[in-house]
């Protein structure tokens, strides 16, 4: 079995690689043609804030409570400790708690929850929701890594032990947040949040939530969901995001920008579906002179036109330029397949000279057509991507969350 491993410099470089290893299998697989940075760029024009490991909704709000109560210490305590590490003993402290409380089952969504005293685990709650919490607008940290921005904001030495945070809505919100809030918190602060201790959100927690993911703009799919609980309810009852895609276009149930962009990431994940089928019908000819999955092949080739939702209009394009930071090689890759895919004739040695070079230019020494690398391939077993769901799953349990809480249940 393949590992890795670096030099651990610190805390946010390790971070800092587990979020690229998350992101080298975001969807449960490893992206082994390398079209993984369209897929986030799509997943975060749709999706912002998100990400394929949060779970619920509540860590939003649990990361920031920590903080406070950091905030709350008196100087003597906050000189015993930092806030740093003060967070990852709080966070592990709910944890374990969690974990009891909903007796270490699986499927609820505490982070850990088969963890017991004092085992702990790889990427905390606060390394996972990071990001969403600037984009929320719950925590304003610069983009520095967690424990970069802990730590610089730990030489303040103003005692802020007999103040009580305001929130955004208090006068002397931004005169005094140096003076006040340390941590640029921008939430109210639950002085009884850890009594109460839960995953699920209370009636205000929703309404904050709600409120500040409609705020990352018109143009977004979750702000739009957000905003309308019937549209919710397709994306919920959706089994996948091609089911969802169909049927709100079919109800034109988005707006035009919107729609635009949930079509554009539903054909590029249909366009991008037959190369990892090729992916694999290579591997098991290569390894067990198998034809399995050329089924699958014929029928990807045969459906294309009509199983796009905008074939006339896809633009490979404007897919390419969501994601800057490309690498060429993938460029070239996804235009010349779509070229592929669109042309009269696609005969097997052009598919498969395409999908080899694209593989070997991705993992190089790795690359298990190139270098004959089949000891994990197995007969009739997939690998690597298919199509492609965007986060909609995490989607799904957030914003569940969210109105459920709206509802005061």
């Amino acid at each position: 079995m393949a590992q890795i491993g670096w030099i651990d410099f610190s805390p946010d470089h390790r971070d800092r690689v587990a979020a690229v290893l998350d992101m080298l299998k975001p969807e449960g697989v490893v992206d082994e043609l390398g079209i993984g940075s369209i897929r986030d760029a799509l997943a975060d024009e749709m999706f912002p804030g998100i990400s394929t490991i949060q779970t619920r909704a509540k860590y939003f709000f649990i990361i920031p409570y920590l903080l406070y109560d950091y905030q709350r210490l008196s100087s003597a305590q906050q000189k015993k400790i930092s806030p740093d590490k003060y967070l990852e003993n709080q966070e592990y402290e709910v944890m374990w708690k969690l974990a009891e409380q909903y007796e270490h089952k699986e499927g609820i969504g505490v982070i850990g929850i088969t963890k017991y005293r004092p085992q702990k685990i790889m990427r905390r709650p606060s390394a996972i929701y990071w990001n969403g919490l600037a984009v929320f607008d719950l925590i304003r940290h610069g983009r520095l890594g967690v424990n970069s921005f802990l730590q610089s904001r730990a030489g303040m030495a103003e005692s802020l032990a007999a103040v009580t945070p305001q929130g955004d809505d208090s006068p002397r919100d931004d005169l005094d947040v140096e003076y006040t809030n340390r941590f640029h918190l921008k939430l109210p602060y639950d002085q009884d949040w850890l009594k109460n201790l839960s995953l699920d959100l209370t009636q205000s927690e929703a309404k904050l939530l709600s409120d500040r993911i409609r705020a990352t703009g018109k143009e977004c799919l979750i702000s739009s969901l957000v905003e309308n609980r019937a549209r919710f309810k397709v994306l919920e009852n959706a089994n996948t995001f091609a089911d969802f895609c169909r049927v709100s276009v079919n109800q034109k149930l988005l707006s035009p920008e919107i729609q635009s962009r949930v079509v554009l990431a539903h054909d590029f994940s249909e366009v991008m579906f037959g190369a990892h089928c090729a992916y694999n019908c290579i591997l098991q000819k290569q390894k067990f002179s198998l034809s399995t999955f050329e089924d699958n092949w014929s029928d990807w080739r045969k459906a294309l036109r009509t199983s796009m939702l905008d074939y006339n209009g896809f633009d490979m394009d404007e897919a390419i330029s969501l994601a800057p930071n490309l690498r060429s090689h993938t460029s070239h890759f996804v235009r010349d397949w779509w070229q592929f895919s669109t042309s009269s004739s696609q005969s097997i040695q052009k598919r498969n000279a395409l999908v080899e070079t694209q593989e070997f230019n991705t993992k190089r020494h790795k690359a298990r057509i190139r270098q004959n690398r089949h000891d994990d391939v197995s007969d009739g077993k997939w690998i690597g991507l298919s199509r492609l769901d965007y986060r909609m799953y995490q989607v799904k349990a957030i914003l569940k969350d969210v109105f459920t809480g709206l509802k005061g249940t």
